[in-house]
Formats: C-alpha cells, structure tokens, sequence
C-alpha cells in the first residue's frame, strides 16, 4: 500500500496500521470482490479489523467488532478479538496442549 490515505468502505488508513512490532512490520491489507463488499485485515496476528457487506437493505456497514490502528489490536484487552491466529499458532504438536493447567486433546 502507498504512503496515501486510501479509500476503502471502512474508512481505515493503512498507516494507521504500519508499524514495526517485535521487529517485524505490520501492515494493513484491504481485500474488495467485484461487488464492492470489502475485508480488511492485519498481519499482525491475521486479526480481521473489518468486513464490510451490505444488510437486507442494502445499507453498507461492518459486521465484526475490531480497530481502527494497530496499538488497540496490540493493547486491546481482549487480546484476541477478531484474530485469526491465536497464541498457539503454528506451535501445538501432537494435537494436543495444556491451558492454565487443565490439558486439551485436538
């Protein structure tokens, strides 16, 4: 994505995503089908900050809760909200781990 502001249904800036967290760089990526509906999601984490559809009327609007930069997708309480990979990304062998003491079986 370019330094510029784009223009996108969910009204995100990329740069307001841009930023180097952990020494990698996060970025912003806005995904548009040929009807115009849009998804726009981080790579930090692969959270989801919007989808954006129309509803039965054909009113535009998001239809996930998520943020407006990157420092509330990193600071959110909620740590992950709308993420599509979770603290055990890529790390559970054997189809199986262990949570706050109690073990899970996948």
């Amino acid at each position: 994505m370019s330094k510029e502001t784009s223009k996108n249904l969910s009204g995100l800036k990329a740069e307001d995503f841009q930023k180097i967290v952990q020494g990698k760089r996060t970025d912003l990526y806005v995904l548009t089908n040929a009807k115009g509906y849009e998804v726009a999601a981080t790579n930090y984490a692969g959270a989801l900050v919007a989808i954006m559809v129309p509803d039965r009327d054909g009113k535009v609007a998001n239809v996930i809760q998520g943020h407006d930069n990157i420092d509330d997708v990193i600071s959110s309480p909620e740590p992950f909200l709308s993420t599509l990979i979770g603290r055990y990304g890529n790390r559970i062998c054997k189809g199986k781990f262990t949570l706050e003491g109690k073990k899970y079986k996948l």
